[in-house]
């Protein structure tokens, strides 16, 4: 138990930190600007011009963390609410999950298949046998997806769950990254799949 909370820990202090430096970059141009305008126009010191950029700089972190730690929190609400375990790199433009569904009773696969297909927001579905299915999902409002896929492993009773964002789109929670967990955890939802780790044994 000690263990799975390390590894939790450690998994969303890495998450915080590439969602921090996410943050920082897009600011970067924000602290330029302002700090063109803060330095003294007349009389110039060294003095004077360090503790304004200290003061900015300071400011921008600041700023930048509380993004960081607020996109951090919509990414574990979204994994929470879809039963899938928030990975560190979970800003990736591809995300991989080994799932199962919640209820192993005869026919899960075609009900898996089911409500994949009926959702509003898969298209272009192509099935190649009975092991694997293809996809194109919308994560958001617009028509912009991302590019998905279930392969099942019956045997097993798994479905390795394959999202990429090939399209650039916008991500969550501001961070401008992210769209494929997002979108992973709506499929999951949708599918009723769960990660093992988090599924009542």
């Amino acid at each position: 138990m000690k263990a799975n909370r390390r590894t939790t820990r450690a998994a969303l202090t890495r998450l915080l930190m590439a969602c921090w430096g996410t943050v920082a970059g897009r600011c970067v141009p924000l602290v330029a600007v302002q700090l063109f305008f803060a330095l003294p126009d007349g009389d110039f010191a060294w003095p004077a011009a360090g503790r304004e950029t200290a003061d900015v700089l300071l400011a921008w972190t600041v700023v930048s963390f509380v993004g960081a730690a607020l996109g951090v929190l919509v990414l574990r609400r979204r994994a929470h609410a879809s039963g899938l375990t928030l990975p560190a790199d979970a800003l990736g433009v591809r995300q991989t999950h080994l799932l199962r569904p919640m209820s192993l009773a005869v026919g899960w696969q075609e009900r898996v298949r089911g409500e994949l297909v009926g959702s509003r927001r898969a298209f272009l579905v192509a099935e190649r046998g009975q092991e694997e299915i293809h996809f194109r999902w919308r994560p958001g409002r617009g028509d912009r997806s991302v590019w998905g896929s279930l392969a099942f492993d019956p045997t097993a009773g798994t479905v390795l769950l394959d999202v990429r964002d090939q399209e650039g789109l916008l991500g969550v929670a501001g961070l401008g990254k992210g769209s494929a967990f997002a979108a992973a955890c709506q499929i999951a939802r949708v599918t009723g799949l769960e990660s093992p780790a988090t599924a009542p044994a």
